[in-house]
């Protein structure tokens, strides 16, 4: 094995092993799921999608308009 071969490998292993060691860390800092969080989030989902629907609704500026008046 030739000095050039052999600082490709070290470089290639080096590499590889910050990948595995970043791939590891991000892993383990991934809270576990929790049910009441999830359904909290979902009801909360839902409200948005709700006041989205409200304040997109033609109507909406009407009733602003009136009560501008």
């Amino acid at each position: 094995m030739n000095p050039f071969e052999f600082a490709f490998a070290v470089i290639v292993v080096v590499c590889a092993a910050r990948i595995v060691r970043h791939y590891l860390s991000t892993r383990a800092a991934q809270p576990p799921e929790d049910p009441a969080q999830r359904a909290k989030l979902d009801a909360l989902e839902q409200r948005i999608r709700t006041l989205e629907t409200i304040v997109t609704d033609k109507g909406y500026d009407l009733k602003r308009e009136f009560d501008r008046l």
